[in-house]
């Protein structure tokens, strides 16, 4: 199993790895999610429930394992209804329950956390943290076009800011077709969020 999580954890360092500004680095809830279920595939288990309250959710998230069942980790988050979803909350949790299974950097906060709080993360790994300069509009397309959540959404935008302001700058008519694409992206996640 200590192979499995480690294997884990390095498919979420590819991915991309995220940095406070205390030094605390950090990965995403989705890569932990995405790679905890194909490497263990039906071996083990998320189990979750949801509770609500008048101003907020509480959810618990245990990872569990079959044949003895048993509880391997926990995870529980408190989310208040103006700041997200039950579905936020739920997602938080097993973000959370994941990170004291093993499933982390060096902090048991994800990326998405930090963002919804509002507190700004540099990417170590990937894009304008590695000091390049040239970025293809392909890729920053994509990027904006993979995003699942505005959270998401927001995280990818401050990364490839850089690279949107140097299209501005040298290539008008590519910016429009960037900008385009991501105001696009941005009223269907703002629509999505709604629901």
């Amino acid at each position: 199993m200590r192979d499995k999580i480690k294997k884990i954890n390095e498919l979420c360092r590819k991915d991309g790895t995220y940095k406070n500004d205390k030094g605390q680095s950090t990965v995403s809830l989705w890569s932990k999610i995405k790679y905890f279920r194909q490497i263990f595939g039906d071996e083990l288990g998320i189990d979750t429930s949801v509770m609500e309250y008048e101003d907020y959710y509480i959810c618990k998230c245990k990872i569990l394992a079959y044949d003895p069942e048993r509880v391997l980790a926990t995870g529980h988050h408190k989310t208040f209804k103006k700041q997200g979803s039950y579905q936020l909350c739920e997602t938080f949790a097993i973000s959370r329950a994941l990170s004291f299974f093993g499933i982390l950097e060096s902090d048991i906060t994800s990326l998405e956390e930090y963002n919804m709080l509002g507190i700004p993360m540099t990417r170590e790994t990937k894009g304008a943290a590695n000091g390049s300069t040239n970025k293809g509009v392909d890729q920053i397309i994509n990027d904006f076009k993979k995003c699942r959540n505005i959270y998401e959404y927001r995280r990818v935008r401050r990364i490839n800011d850089p690279y949107i302001e140097q299209a501005l700058t040298k290539h008008p008519s590519t910016y429009k077709s960037i900008m385009n694409i991501v105001e696009s992206v941005e009223d269907k996640l703002n629509k999505q969020e709604k629901i």
